[in-house]
């Protein structure tokens, strides 16, 4: 099936694959936490569920998203460092939580969209 849809449409599904990715992080934290061990292995399977379809909608879509959390930083990285300016020019640094992730057009190099992400100072 041959899909066309116009940029502003576009867009608006890389919204709700962010919006998506975020959501399904927070649940799948929310989930560690908790005591129950049969409440916790539905919320995991759902979680699990989730992504399956999220991943048949991202191969349908020929998208990609990357997370890059405890990745080394380095100026080429398809992400916009939230708190750059907090370290000097010669600290060490890596991704230490992505906020949004990154958005790219599968096997390729084309990115849809810049992830959003904290970063951290690399101890020595």
């Amino acid at each position: 099936m041959e899909m066309n849809i116009d940029a502003e449409k576009f867009q608006s599904v890389v919204d709700l694959i962010v919006e998506s990715w975020r959501l399904n992080r927070h649940i799948k934290n929310l989930a560690e936490r908790i005591a129950d061990p049969k409440i916790q292995k539905k919320s995991f399977n759902q979680v699990a569920r989730f992504e399956k379809h999220l991943n048949s909608t991202l191969n349908a879509l020929n998208l990609s998203v990357i997370d890059f959390t405890g990745e080394e930083f380095e100026d080429g990285l398809p992400i916009l460092p939230i708190n750059l300016g907090d370290f000097d020019a010669n600290d060490v640094l890596f991704v230490e939580m992505m906020m949004e992730p990154t958005v790219k057009v599968a096997n390729t190099t084309e990115i849809i969209r810049k992830g959003a992400a904290v970063l951290g100072r690399k101890s020595e």
